[in-house]
């Protein structure tokens, strides 16, 4: 068992160091940044609340869209330059490796997306004006508490991301395959199964008193329900709802996570067929 963690611990430094000496990486995180300073400063003074609501729409979208972009190469890579060939010569598993190569990239994505957020956060004392925004009139709602889960819930989003482009890459054979099964992905986590639901619900295949469990089969749904049940919520009040049953959307969170890395797991010392 510890012998098994080692090697997984070394994958993962192994990946980590790959994607910090990435440039693409350095361009991804610039632009992820700038999106969310461009946000902080335009609801500057406005107050926690209003920062939290400004940012929740944009990383919805940003989230997925770093983590495939650090993630959707992680295997493939591998495989094109003949380094997994290599790697199965060693006494690691298929899970070990793929494991590795998940905790390598996500310690570099969580530093991207929360580095940012945590001083976007630090704006609000810097920029705070007298009269904050309708929705945090009162200090309660403007505490500091109501962005930081708001922050800790993206920690709890990214891992889920990732592990779906780990699992694309795991199953591409080449760049062209895995850049369409990239953004196909993203479109799937961003808008489709929420399109689903929507039309399940217009049909009338979806239940109306239902949907709030069977939305956190969708991990974006989960996420943003989570944001405004949880952190939101409780100091908006009724006027906003995230219309999910908070402990089915993080189970609906950890059931991606696990499942992404497990098809990553069988899909990742498969040859080619050909």
């Amino acid at each position: 068992m510890n012998e098994s963690w080692t090697r997984t611990i070394a994958v993962a430094q192994r990946a980590f160091d790959a994607t910090v000496r990435s440039r693409a990486l350095l361009a991804v995180g610039a632009g992820y940044a700038f999106v969310i300073f461009a946000i902080a400063w335009t609801t500057r003074g406005s107050g926690y609340l209003s920062l939290s609501l400004s940012l929740l729409t944009p990383l919805e979208v940003l989230v997925p869209v770093v983590a495939f972009a650090v993630g959707y190469r992680s295997i493939l890579d591998d495989r094109v330059r003949g380094e997994l060939a290599v790697v199965r010569t060693y006494p690691l598993s298929a899970r070990s490796y793929v494991f590795g190569v998940f905790l390598g990239r996500l310690a570099t994505v969580l530093v991207v997306v929360l580095v940012p957020l945590l001083i976007a956060g630090g704006s609000v004392g810097v920029f705070r004006a007298e009269s904050i925004s309708v929705l945090a009139t009162h200090a309660t709602a403007d505490s500091p508490l109501v962005y930081l889960r708001t922050v800790v819930l993206t920690a709890i989003f990214v891992p889920v991301a990732l592990a779906v482009a780990i699992a694309v890459s795991a199953i591409a054979r080449t760049t062209r395959n895995a850049i369409t099964l990239a953004i196909g992905g993203v479109l799937v986590l961003v808008v489709g199964l929420d399109i689903g639901f929507v039309a399940g619900l217009a049909g009338g295949f979806v239940p109306g008193e239902a949907l709030s469990t069977l939305v956190a089969v969708s991990p974006l749904s989960a996420y943003r329900g989570l944001v405004l049940e949880v952190a939101i919520g409780p100091v908006a009040g009724d006027t906003i709802a995230g219309g999910v049953d908070p402990p089915a959307a993080l189970a609906g969170l950890v059931v991606w996570t696990g499942g992404a890395l497990a098809v990553a797991v069988r899909s990742a010392f498969r040859t080619n067929s050909r």
